[in-house]
């Protein structure tokens, strides 16, 4: 392979450039990129909270379990090419970091579509059993069979996206999600209530409005790569050459694959974790689960600052230590912890105060805001160890240690989140607030254990191939 070296030391990690003004560089706009993507959330539950079926609700929430499943597998392969393109960005290899991103991407689709059609028969079994009641069931397997499709385009934009960012380009992503979720909250609006003309679909509408809107997505940040149809303002530096695409390079693939598989395991142990844990909060009732619902949507606010700086820690690490600059990222994962207790001690200060209205907007019955309402009070005793645990285990992988953020997934998920929220919510009685305070004592738990790991400092001695 002919390697093509970059002209001059990456910006990002010069040493005339504030480490400060290089972590807001990258995390503001993949802060915005998940604000979007958090907006769409918020408007898709509040669109079908207001069609006040709790069963549809309900039915979102337990399809999403499936579909968080999948987004963590693919998630994986995106987070692995980010740490890999970022080293070999550090390094001023670019022939490299095209390998990488082709290649990552031809296997992204394949995947993608296999996936798909063997899922698309399992819908029904899969929320009977997830304890979902006969309506639930009818309307989720309507709702998963039409998002499903997006699979082809989602999951190879997420690829593209974390290519993107190993490269140092967080803004392309963000424009890309502006264009992609503007026109979800547009369709699935319009289909959902029947506007402008077009028949009232329901939660049918909501689904062809997300898999739409996720095929402009795909179109926009593969083609970003390829530099075709690329939005204005969103230029990428990394591109790829066609010819990539026309064959396989084993050698990379395999190491896209040995840095993703233990985040792979990792995320379908938590959400594996998240299913059963589901599971248990559909045993207590369909108000419940969609109070549940709701308040999840609200917690993934306290996402936002936390994985925008997680990703600037992956891609400053990964840069760094391509460029033997150990103290850079050393300093940038602690760094980045700091901006995240401010901003995550602010949001759980709000969620304290205002918890009431903010669930509100969801207009659902006055049991499930009210539920909600103590669910999204308590949350904010994990949004500290959220903060920090992401931050440690995204700079973990960029320095390309997997495995260490598995291990502490898997003993929080085993040791902690299923076995304590049983014991709290279903033992003790607790309901809804001993499902969020098992959840924040597993957070506070996961935290002090990465930070131990994190100071014991094994992530510095890996070496990546090259």
């Amino acid at each position: 392979m002919t390697r093509i070296r970059l002209p001059d030391a990456p910006a990002l990690i010069s040493p005339t450039v504030s480490l400060n003004r290089t972590i807001l560089t990258l995390a503001l706009p993949a802060v915005v990129e998940n604000l979007l993507q958090t907006a769409v959330f918020f408007s898709d539950t509040v669109m079908i909270g207001w069609i006040r079926d709790p069963a549809a609700l309900a039915a979102v929430g337990l399809a999403g379990t499936l579909f968080y499943l999948l987004m963590t597998l693919f998630g994986a392969l995106a987070v692995s090419v980010t740490a890999l393109v970022a080293r070999a960005w550090g390094a001023g290899d670019m022939s490299r970091a095209q390998a990488v991103a082709a290649q990552s991407l031809l296997l992204c689709g394949v995947l993608s579509v296999v996936g798909t059609l063997l899922l698309l028969p399992l819908a029904p079994d899969y929320l009977r059993l997830m304890g979902g009641d006969a309506d639930v069931v009818r309307q989720g397997s309507q709702f998963i069979r039409i998002v499903l499709w997006s699979s082809v385009f989602n999951f190879p934009m997420m690829v593209a996206n974390g290519a993107m960012r190993g490269a140092g380009d967080t803004r392309t992503p963000m424009w890309n999600t502006l264009v992609m979720n503007s026109w979800n909250i547009v369709v699935s609006y319009v289909l959902t209530f029947g506007v402008f003309g077009f028949p009232a679909m329901g939660l049918a509408g909501a689904a062809i409005g997300t898999t739409t809107a996720r095929a402009v997505g795909g179109i926009l940040a593969v083609g970003a790569l390829l530099g075709v149809g690329a939005l204005p303002g969103a230029r990428t530096p990394l591109h790829i050459p066609w010819r990539a695409f026309f064959a396989w390079d084993w050698g990379v693939i395999r190491r896209v694959l040995q840095m993703a598989i233990p985040t792979a395991i990792e995320g379908s142990i938590a959400q594996s974790g998240f299913i059963l844990f589901t599971r248990m909060v559909a045993s207590l009732g369909t108000a419940t689960l969609a109070a549940h619902q709701i308040a999840l949507r609200v917690e993934s606010l306290s996402y936002m600052p936390a994985w925008g700086l997680a990703v600037a820690a992956t891609t400053i690490v990964g840069q760094a230590l391509g460029a033997g600059r150990m103290e850079r990222a050393e300093e940038s994962i602690r760094r980045t912890i700091l901006f995240s207790l401010v901003f995550n001690g602010l949001l759980g200060l709000l969620f304290i105060l205002f918890s009431r209205s903010i669930v509100s907007i969801f207009g659902s019955t006055p049991e499930v805001l009210n539920l909600a309402a103590l669910a999204v009070a308590i949350s904010a005793a994990e949004l500290l160890g959220i903060g920090i645990e992401m931050i440690l285990a995204g700079g973990m992988r960029g320095a390309g240690d997997t495995r260490t953020p598995m291990y502490v997934t898997i003993a929080g998920v085993l040791l902690l989140r299923l076995p304590v929220v049983y014991f709290l919510a279903i033992t003790l009685g607790w309901g809804l607030a001993g499902v969020w305070w098992g959840t924040a004592i597993d957070w506070t738990g996961r935290t002090i254990l990465l930070w131990f790991l994190f100071r014991r400092g094994h992530w510095k001695t890996l070496k990546l191939e090259e």
